[in-house]
C-alpha cells in the first residue's frame, strides 16, 4: 500500500505546485491590462524661465474630476522626435526670414534628437523622414533655404496646373472675365497637423515626441478638422509648439496654433523678426526636453467598447508658476 500512498501524494504535491504556478501567471496577466498614464507638466517662474526643484508632493492631478494618486516622478530630460512643418503659404518676407533661422533651428536639436521635415500650403509634402544625421538634416535645409516655391507651385505635384496662374491661383478661362473667382483659397494646416501626429505615433516610446509648426495659423479646406487633428495628436501624445508669423494681435486670440498648443501642453511664440524667431526655437526646444513628468494609474473603469476621452487637470500647490499640460488622453479598452 506504501507505494500507492506515495504515489498519491506524489500527484497532490505537483497539483499543488502548478496551481501556484499558474496563479502568479493569471495575476501577471491581470497586471499586464493597468497602464501608467504619463503626464508632462512644464512649468514656469514669473519670469518665464523653466522652474527647477519642484517636488511630487507639490502636485495634485485629477481624471474627470477624480483625484489620482502620482504613482512616479521624473525630471530627467529625454531625446526629441520632433515634426518640423513650414507653411509656405505666408508672405515672402516672412517665408525668407524663417528660412534664414534655420540654422538657428538645427542648432536648438541635440545630437540624440530626431527630425522630419515638411511643408505646405494647398497639400502637405515630407521633404525629410525622420533622421538623426546632420549632415542629412543641414543638406534638407540646405535645399528648403534655395527653394521659394511653395509646394502647391511646383510641377509634378497634385494641385500642379499647366496653365496661366494669378497669385498661385490657376485661371479658369472665362470664370476671371465675369469677376467670378476660380477657386475658394486652400492651405491644409490641419491636414498637416495630423499627418505629423500620424507619423511621430510610430517613434520610440522612450521619445517626447512633438509638432513644431512655423505658420500664420490660417486653413482653408483642409480635408481634415481641426478636432480631428487634436484628437490624433492627444491620440499620440504628442505636443504642439507654434512659431506665429503674419498674425495680428487680434488674430493670434483665435489662432489654431495657440489653441492646439494648450490642449496639448505646448506653447506658441510669436515673433516679428528673425532674432526672435530664432529664441522661439531655442525656448521651444528647451520646454520640450525639460518637462516634470507625473505619472499614475486611473482609477475611472476601462470602456468595454471603443476608446473614452479622459479629462486631466493639473495643480501646484506652490503660487507664481504657469504650469502647461495636455488636457486629456484617450483610454482605450
Amino acid at each position: 500500500m506504501r507505494p500507492v500512498i506515495r504515489a498519491t501524494v506524489s500527484a497532490l504535491a505537483l497539483s499543488v505546485f502548478l496551481t501556484s504556478v499558474r496563479v502568479p501567471a493569471q495575476e501577471a496577466q491581470i497586471r499586464s491590462r493597468v497602464e501608467l498614464v504619463l503626464v508632462p507638466v512644464a512649468a514656469k517662474n514669473k519670469n518665464g524661465r523653466l522652474a527647477t526643484g519642484l517636488m511630487q508632493s507639490e502636485f495634485t492631478i485629477s481624471e474627470d474630476g477624480k483625484k489620482q494618486t502620482i504613482t512616479s516622478f521624473s525630471v530627467e530630460p529625454v531625446p526629441i522626435s520632433a515634426a518640423i512643418l513650414l507653411d509656405t503659404g505666408i508672405t515672402e518676407g516672412s517665408l525668407e526670414r524663417v528660412k534664414s533661422s534655420f540654422p538657428a533651428l538645427i542648432g536648438a536639436f541635440a545630437d540624440d534628437d530626431e527630425i522630419a521635415v515638411y511643408r505646405f500650403d494647398r497639400y502637405v509634402e515630407k521633404v525629410m523622414d525622420f533622421s538623426s544625421d546632420r549632415l542629412q538634416i543641414e543638406r534638407t535645409f540646405t535645399n528648403l533655404l534655395s527653394t521659394t516655391a511653395s509646394p502647391s507651385s511646383m510641377p509634378g505635384g497634385p494641385f500642379s496646373n499647366a496653365g496661366p496662374v494669378i497669385n498661385g491661383v490657376p485661371v479658369i478661362p472665362g470664370v476671371q472675365s465675369t469677376g467670378r473667382s476660380s477657386a475658394p483659397p486652400t492651405k491644409v494646416l490641419h491636414d498637416a497637423v495630423f499627418q505629423a501626429a500620424e507619423d511621430l505615433a510610430t517613434r520610440g516610446s522612450d521619445r517626447r515626441k512633438v509638432v513644431f509648426v512655423a505658420s500664420d495659423g490660417r486653413n482653408q479646406n483642409s480635408k481634415y478638422s481641426y478636432d480631428a487633428a487634436l484628437d490624433r495628436l492627444l491620440l499620440h501624445e504628442v505636443q504642439f509648439f507654434g512659431f506665429g508669423v503674419d498674425t495680428s494681435v487680434l488674430q493670434r486670440v483665435g489662432s489654431s496654433l495657440g489653441s492646439y498648443a494648450k490642449a496639448t501642453g505646448g506653447e506658441t511664440c510669436y515673433s516679428g523678426s528673425q532674432s526672435s524667431l530664432e529664441t522661439c526655437y531655442s525656448l521651444s526646444t528647451e520646454d520640450a526636453r525639460n518637462q516634470y513628468i507625473l505619472g499614475y494609474v486611473s482609477t475611472n473603469k476601462r470602456p468595454e467598447l471603443k476608446p473614452v476621452f479622459r479629462e486631466i487637470k493639473v495643480q501646484l500647490a506652490r503660487a507664481g508658476f504657469d504650469i502647461r499640460f495636455k488636457k486629456g488622453y484617450y483610454q482605450t479598452p
